[in-house]
């Protein structure tokens, strides 16, 4: 697992320069930096100049440019429908590669099952006094999102917090804006960092990082440690060097490196 520090208020609000894409991987967080918060999960928007834009980093990097999110690739690959894109859901958990290849971590299917009646049953009593409170599995990993009920945020995080620690052996809990998960043991975006940049096209690049919230931490450590661009989108703390205001503003930023690209090319 990867360690980190705790986040700290230290990123610069300067513009971020232009980049080689030819020189750069593109490791990307989907919730919060690359789209808008949704009041669900479900109700997120992918909107077409975001996927074309999208498109045309992937094509300009040289397939250099990685989803890197809390959601499960199955549910990422529905909402970007980009051939050829390297996924990783559930913070590392799994991974879809440029080739088809899906690897996902070990995991005892026994213990899970487990963890998820148990969750059930102590979710069905929370929702009863919290209405709002959205209890989403993934499978391998399950969240307790808490937007449409802000006071059950201690109900919530002593919920969680108490299954984690009974079932220690399988899950860490990892908490992020109103949602808390219990995602499975060794599964972290620093990881992956580390892990795609030994791999091609990603490996000899300097690499880029982009997220919002808590669970691009690991992320954001791992870039600083290979000298990369590590970008916070949004405010709060956070050892992320870089800082853009909102996705809006990372959207734009991606676009005009993707639009000055093609107009390097058409001049050449």
């Amino acid at each position: 697992m990867t360690k980190h520090a705790a986040p700290q208020s230290s990123a610069s609000a300067a513009p971020l320069p232009p980049l080689d894409l030819n020189r750069t991987a593109f490791l990307l967080d989907f919730d919060g930096t690359l789209v808008d918060i949704a009041p669900q999960p479900d109700a997120v928007h992918v909107s077409a100049p975001l996927r074309e834009m999208l498109a045309g980093l992937h094509a300009a990097s040289g397939g250099a440019l990685a989803i890197i999110s809390g959601r499960t690739v199955q549910d990422l690959e529905s909402q970007l429908a980009l051939p050829g894109l390297v996924i990783a859901g559930v913070h590392g958990a799994e991974r879809r590669y440029a080739d088809g290849r899906f690897v996902r971590l070990d995991t005892n299917p026994d213990a899970l099952a487990e963890l998820a009646r148990e969750l059930h049953t102590e979710f069905t009593q929370l929702a009863a006094v919290f209405p709002g409170v959205v209890l989403e599995n993934k499978d391998i990993a399950f969240a307790l999102h808490y937007r449409h009920a802000p006071a059950a945020e201690s109900a919530v995080l002593a919920l969680a917090d108490r299954l984690a620690r009974h079932h220690a052996d399988h899950v860490r809990l990892q908490a992020g804006k109103m949602v808390v998960e219990l995602k499975p043991r060794g599964a972290s975006k620093g990881d992956v960092v580390h892990t795609l940049m030994t791999e091609p096209p990603f490996t000899g690049r300097a690499v880029l990082f982009a997220g919002d919230d808590l669970t691009d931490e690991s992320a954001f450590y791992a870039v600083n440690a290979l000298g990369g661009w590590s970008i916070k989108v949004g405010s709060g703390p956070s050892q992320a060097r870089w800082r853009v205001r909102d996705p809006a503003a990372l959207r734009a930023w991606l676009a005009g490196l993707v639009a000055g690209s093609a107009a390097a090319e058409g001049a050449q």
